[in-house]
């Protein structure tokens, strides 16, 4: 004998009322994004950066270094969903990091590149760094602000520039700079990614880096000459009072071979046509002194502004050149006053 059973299943009103509800809201959240790249790629230049051969690791040795500033680099259509500009980078990671910030390898060993981006959307800039910590950010890639709508809208993401900084990660060598650094894209703000799937910008660096061949052991040097009697002074330009001058050393660290130079770089006094002679802090005020400059010498022979010299060749370790600071008269009278003077050496190997 075969029974026909009937089974009848009666949801509940209120229970099915939910399931609808819920499967609208979850097709609410299941926008679209549709975005376009306006440009085929950036390049990032450093020039030449110039690293100390004894900087320590993690020593920053650049300020942020920045691209070209692309105007609209993406158009993005979003229905019922939100989109945020994103930054990844294409170099592995040092283990380093600095600030809390990721660091990554680049081509030139000890040198290591922390990266970031600036963009603007929707009328707000923001700049964000790999290894800053929002929500949405991973190890090697980091998001700026973004925008969602429940509706439709069409937003370009303007005004994207990269920026870099350079790190030293071991003993620092010099070397080029070049390779795929980076890419610029977008992510749904609903399902964020590394910008897979979205148009890219590929971002590439080129430049160089020139660890020196000695390293500074004054970096500052102060020549107290003290007070000067003003009668100590002549009634003729060029007069250098006995006793008015003050030595210092300036102690290198070299590499054997480096060929050490130096050049003078300061403000020459208005009173003399003479380009050795510096002119004082604050010249002109009531209470410096009038008629005086200061001169700096090498060897018995002033430095001239801007004009490089050659001071040896270095057999390699701790060098010392005596440079001298003194007085100068640059009028025929001479009055008191304070009679300060600063400026730079600048030093170059070769």
């Amino acid at each position: 004998m075969k029974i026909k059973l009937s089974i009848n299943i009666m949801w509940p009103v209120s229970l099915l009322m939910s399931i609808v509800s819920f499967l609208m809201s979850s097709q609410a959240f299941a926008g679209t994004v549709s975005c376009s790249a306006n440009t085929g790629a950036m390049v990032l230049n450093t020039g030449n950066v110039i690293v100390q051969r004894d900087a320590s690791v993690g020593t920053i040795i650049t300020n942020k270094l920045t691209s070209q500033t692309v105007q609209t680099a993406f158009t993005c259509f979003v229905d019922q969903d939100g989109v945020a500009p994103i930054i990844r980078s294409m170099l592995a990671m040092n283990a380093l990091k600095s600030n809390g910030l990721a660091v990554f390898n680049t081509t030139v060993p000890g040198i290591g590149v922390m990266i970031g981006f600036t963009s603007t959307m929707n009328g707000s800039t923001s700049s964000a760094t790999i290894g800053e910590m929002y929500s949405w950010s991973g190890p090697y890639w980091t998001n700026n602000v973004g925008y969602w709508t429940s509706g439709s809208a069409t937003w370009s993401i303007s005004n994207v520039s990269v920026y870099v900084q350079l790190v030293v990660t071991a003993q620092p060598t010099s070397g080029v700079l070049s390779g795929y650094l980076a890419d610029v894209g977008v992510t749904k703000t609903t399902a964020t990614n590394d910008g897979s799937g979205y148009p890219l910008i590929p971002v590439s660096i080129n430049g160089t880096v020139t660890r020196v061949a000695c390293a500074i052991t004054t970096p500052n040097l102060t020549f107290p000459i003290g007070d000067v009697l003003a009668s100590n002074f002549g009634n003729a330009v060029g007069v250098v009072p006995a006793g008015a001058q003050n030595t210092q050393n300036l102690g290198l660290n070299c590499d054997a071979g480096a060929n050490i130079n130096i050049s003078l770089a300061g403000t020459q006094n208005p009173d003399v046509a003479t380009n050795s002679v510096l002119a004082l802090t604050n010249q002109g005020n009531t209470d410096v002194a009038k008629g005086v400059g200061v001169q700096l010498l090498y060897n018995g022979s002033p430095l001239v502004l801007n004009n490089r010299i050659v001071l040896k060749q270095s057999s390699g370790g701790q060098e010392s050149f005596p440079i001298t600071a003194r007085y100068y008269q640059t009028k025929t009278a001479v009055t008191t006053g304070k009679a300060n003077a600063s400026a730079t050496l600048n030093l170059t190997y070769q």
